[in-house]
């Protein structure tokens, strides 16, 4: 079973010193710097955006708590909040977080108050309840299905969103070459926070009547993933670009250079072998394995 990321604080014996450190520590808040002092205080740093990283980043960050209590003899605490894309980068631009999850690369006008880098990469599923016959899906298929009226494809005829400012929906839309504007409103054609609410409506839908999307990361067997222009959706065919339908998972913060050293550690440790493995295992794909 999995751990709970969010981990009850180390019980320290500290000195009234050590104490009155602590105490102004969190005077100061702790979202976006870290907290704690050097001789095995409490630290603590927050992170907020995708909901297709959460799985990633929730073993990630397992994995780095672990790994420091192991190596320091001191318990931190990272706290996640899987809120979209675009609340994650805007919480990174107001300084509200140490750092923005985001899938799906920067825009031009981020990137000029954003730096951002590319931890690993993810293939962006088209699903259907396990119920619906389909196996393959075409460019022109997805486009017709959420853009005109009347397309059916098989027994599918409704096509579910994410919510504005999902990444997912972002790199979807972007390599279909559909706006906004463009986005059947008609009943049925339902739009959905979070990977998981989308996922569950697929689930939910025994008739086989939806089609929608969410991160490769996110499939299970309760879904069924579609073959896309002939090609499956696999972590060899998102490396090799066979696979067309893939974004980027994405960090992003104001100076990297201006960053907490134990936020700075945390991030190195993603960048690193160990850390893109743990990527893979959870239906990342790595650049550098």
């Amino acid at each position: 079973s999995k751990k709970q990321v969010m981990k009850k604080l180390t019980k320290v014996i500290m000195s009234g010193a050590a104490v009155a450190a602590l105490g102004a520590s969190m005077a100061f808040g702790f979202a976006a710097c870290g907290n704690g002092n050097s001789e095995g205080g409490i630290t603590e740093f927050a992170i907020e955006g995708s909901t297709s990283m959460e799985e990633v980043m929730n073993h990630l960050i397992e994995a780095f708590q672990d790994k420091y209590y192991e190596e320091n003899g001191v318990e931190i605490t990272i706290t996640p909040t899987y809120s979209g894309s675009g609340s994650g980068i805007q919480a990174a631009q107001d300084g509200r977080v140490a750092f923005g999850l985001a899938s799906r690369a920067l825009s031009d006008e981020e990137s000029k108050v954003l730096e951002s880098e590319t931890i690993c990469l993810d293939g962006i599923a088209v699903v259907v309840n396990p119920n619906c016959t389909l196996e393959n899906v075409t460019k022109q298929d997805l486009i017709n299905i959420y853009t005109v009226e009347g397309t059916t494809l098989g027994s599918v005829v409704r096509a579910l969103r994410r919510e504005s400012g999902s990444g997912t929906r972002s790199g979807f839309q972007e390599i279909l070459g559909i706006e906004d504007e463009d986005l059947i409103q008609s009943e049925g054609f339902n739009q959905y926070d979070g990977t998981g609410a989308l996922k569950e409506a697929i689930v939910q839908d025994e008739a086989a009547t939806a089609i929608g999307y969410i991160s490769m990361a996110s499939v299970d067997s309760t879904v069924k993933a579609l073959n896309y222009e002939g090609v499956e959706p696999t972590t060899e065919n998102v490396k090799s670009g066979d696979y067309a339908l893939q974004r980027p998972f994405v960090i992003c913060y104001q100076d990297y250079d201006a960053l907490d050293g134990l936020v700075k550690e945390f991030i190195e440790f993603i960048r690193s072998d160990e850390g893109q493995q743990i990527c893979e295992e959870e239906g990342g794909i790595s650049e550098t394995l």
